[in-house]
């Protein structure tokens, strides 16, 4: 019983306060959004803990990520035109900690004044194994520590000046369906702004007959600029009676227009 209240304990707190908890230290928030204009400095703080019964010693070390089909993929820092490895430092990156000390490390951003585009990031958190001497280049790990990531902070900037938002349908076609009880409808949404969007995308269903328009539940998915996401939005059989119209909806909110596209359909 004791084992099942500690477990709902974990999940609830982990819920409510953004925290990433492993095998034996804590991290949180796993999430950091800065929203410094150009030529502004912002500041947060990530808090680790040591739950394990020795010492550790841990490294916090950046990495990019590119989005190929709506995943983050990791990437070498610095490698991509939307590295935080110009504008981020973290301090301190290498730390020991007794079992149960903690640490709140500073994370900061500094943007140049010529910066308003938007950028991201992975910040991984880990104990790092010891081997022999060791020596930093900037927030890098050199020679003698074999880094073993655990927990990832996602960390993203974009000012709040850089208003660019944006996205377009680009398709929207009928699909075959593997299960003969629905239809589904397939659309490619890009985002050809420079926010981060999360577009709530649903169909709504317009009877030729009755003229009765029927709002569907839809699909929220996160874009980053220059992405192409896919939705497949899906449709009971037994709701299309007779002919009428699917109409698309996208709306990404930050008072854009919504936009849609139509095709006709039968039962």
């Amino acid at each position: 019983m004791n084992f099942y209240k500690n477990f709902l304990r974990v999940f609830v707190l982990s819920c409510l306060f953004n925290v990433s908890i492993s095998q034996d230290f804590e991290v949180a928030p796993v999430i950091l959004k800065f929203d410094a204009n150009p030529g502004e400095i912002q500041e947060k703080t990530i808090h680790i803990k040591n739950y394990g019964n020795k010492i550790q010693t841990y490294s916090a070390t950046l990495f990019d990520f590119k989005v190929v089909e709506g995943i983050r993929v990791r990437a070498k820092k610095g490698s991509t035109n939307r590295s935080l490895e110009e504008y981020l430092r973290i301090t301190p990156n290498l730390f020991k900690l007794n079992p149960n000390e903690d640490i709140y490390l500073n994370v900061v951003v500094t943007v140049p004044k010529d910066v308003l585009s938007t950028h991201w990031g992975y910040i991984d958190i880990g104990p790092a194994k010891e081997k022999e001497n060791y020596v930093f280049d900037k927030q890098s790990l050199s020679t003698g520590i074999k880094i073993v990531p655990k927990i990832e902070i996602l960390v993203t900037q974009s000012p709040k000046t850089n208003v660019s938002y944006h996205s377009i349908i680009e398709d929207f076609i009928e699909v075959s369906s593997t299960v003969d009880s629905l239809r589904v409808f397939r659309t490619h949404i890009k985002n050809d702004g420079d926010k981060i969007l999360r577009p709530n995308v649903h169909l709504e269903y317009g009877v030729y007959e009755t003229a009765e328009l029927i709002k569907l539940a839809g699909l929220e998915k996160t874009i980053y600029p220059g992405e192409s996401v896919e939705f497949d939005l899906k449709i009971n059989k037994n709701m299309i009676i007779s002919k009428g119209q699917i109409a698309l909806i996208l709306d990404y909110g930050y008072n854009s227009k919504v936009q849609g596209s139509v095709i006709e359909v039968d039962p």
